[in-house]
């Protein structure tokens, strides 16, 4: 009998029910699985490394270019083969050598089926207005920005990940009372349907109740397909396809949002508008790969010659034993200076194009601050509302409480029925989902805010900067 019992424990320890229980998430776990799995970081990551591969590109530009060419050729009927020359096929002989030599001489000028070609050369940039190094300061500029953008997207999303716990913790606690509220409900329309029956009640009160016994219902659903909503987010946020909320360990921390919305709107707005903000940094950022673009522009202006120094080295000739002594090499050394004198004015409008680019940037820069100060005003104004409601949902649902507690001291006297006892407790679950579902709206306003704030004291975010000036 041990023995099976054994067994039995093992089987369920092994089994993948047990398995996906005994897995839990806290809220770093979480996070920790989100730089693992989430589509978004994973593709900055690449971004990243395409950026840091265009900076070696670009730095690649100080050394020399190194190319090398070697063709091979077969001719089946060379065009030079022998020869016979005569004392008349050369003119001007004098006549003395004429009369010695009478006999035609036999020429051997046979060339060879298999000939070989070589070419190595060498470019060097000596001096080129500036363009390589501004270049490099360029693709420079755009890797930190993509480390930038992929630090601010991940605050991004732990905010975003923060308000879905959030909200699953809230609507978890809400389906306790739906089942409670329903219950009563379900009671109620009894008693007004046994009342209608027995003529005690009337027909639109009957009714009445049957609409609010559909509502429970219907708001059933509707959380429902919000917590499946919400779940679903998690789980693209994740990366974890197969996470559930019995497989995560949150709770919501109330006092860091109260906490933080006392700072004030002046407080939070100073900080979402610190030149240090990530956003802000990328917007300037752009301004500098601005910069250099137009640096670049204006050295490859007309009459800005590049300078570069070029060495080949050549070989030709026939594949034969006698290779090195009888075939040709080559060995050249040039100095070459380019320039583009006139192009129809497009190297000009290059430079304006680039100017443009400042300028833009520069609004955007301007622009960003003054969408950042509107949605913070607007977002705390939210947020401070919301607290203002709950704040008076719960003075609402204190005074439910005791209009029910006296309903059920008059129903136990004889002054009172049992539905109007229901219908009293009835209002105070109520009154206490709604304060559930004021919190998940004031969450999602207090992170939005932390977000634009950079405000998250129990974490260190990791910012990839490497921008050189």
């Amino acid at each position: 009998m041990r023995r099976i019992i054994c067994l039995a424990i093992i089987a369920m320890l092994l089994s993948p029910a047990f398995a996906a229980e005994a897995t839990v998430y806290g809220f770093d776990d979480l996070v920790a699985a989100m730089e693992r799995g989430n589509a978004d970081l994973l593709k900055s990551d690449q971004e990243i490394a395409k950026a840091k591969l265009d900076t070696a590109d670009a730095k690649g530009g100080y050394g020399p270019t190194i190319d090398l060419m070697v063709t091979g050729t077969f001719m089946a009927n060379p065009t030079l083969g022998p020869m016979k020359v005569s004392p008349n096929d050369i003119k001007g002989l004098p006549d003395v050598i004429g009369s010695v030599w009478t006999d035609p001489i036999h020429v051997s000028m046979d060339m060879a089926n298999n000939m070989v070609q070589g070419q190595l050369t060498l470019t060097q940039p000596i001096y080129t207005w500036g363009k390589l190094s501004n270049a490099v300061k360029l693709y420079q500029t755009v890797e930190g920005l993509r480390g930038m953008e992929r630090s601010d997207k991940e605050s991004q999303l732990i905010a975003e990940l923060r308000s879905r716990l959030d909200a699953l913790y809230h609507i978890e606690s809400i389906m306790p009372l739906l089942d409670e509220i329903e219950g009563k409900a379900d009671a109620l329309l009894s008693i007004a349907e046994e009342a209608e029956g027995e003529g005690l009640m009337l027909a639109e009160d009957a009714a009445s109740a049957r609409i609010e016994k559909q509502q429970v219902s219907l708001t059933r659903r509707e959380l429902e397909n919000r917590r499946s909503s919400v779940l679903d987010g998690l789980r693209t946020l994740t990366g974890l396809d197969d996470l559930t909320w019995e497989m995560i360990d949150y709770e919501p921390d109330g006092d860091l949002i109260d906490s933080f919305l006392s700072l004030g709107e002046e407080a939070i707005t100073a900080m979402a508008v610190d030149p240090q903000r990530l956003p802000l940094q990328m917007l300037e950022g752009m301004m500098t790969v601005q910069e250099y673009t137009n640096r670049i522009a204006k050295g490859s202006i007309y009459g800005k010659p590049d300078i570069a120094l070029q060495v080949s080295a050549s070989y030709g000739g026939s594949i034969d034993s006698n290779w090195l002594d009888g075939d040709t090499w080559g060995l050249n050394i040039t100095l070459a200076l380019k320039t583009t004198l006139w192009d129809g004015g497009k190297k000009l409008n290059d430079i304006r194009r680039s100017e443009s680019g400042i300028e833009s940037a520069r609004i955007d820069y301007e622009a960003a601050i003054d969408t950042i100060e509107s949605t913070v005003s607007s977002t705390y104004a939210s947020a401070m509302l919301g607290k203002e409601r709950i704040a008076f949902l719960e003075a609402r649902m204190d005074a439910d409480k005791l209009k029910a507690e006296m309903s059920v001291q008059r129903e136990d006297i004889g002054y009172s029925s049992s539905s109007d006892t229901l219908q009293a407790q009835m209002a105070v679950i109520q009154d206490e989902i709604e304060i559930i579902t004021e919190r998940i709206t004031l969450s999602q306003n207090a992170y939005t805010l932390m977000y634009l704030a950079a405000y998250d004291p129990g974490r260190i975010p990791t910012i990839y900067d490497g921008m050189e000036q």
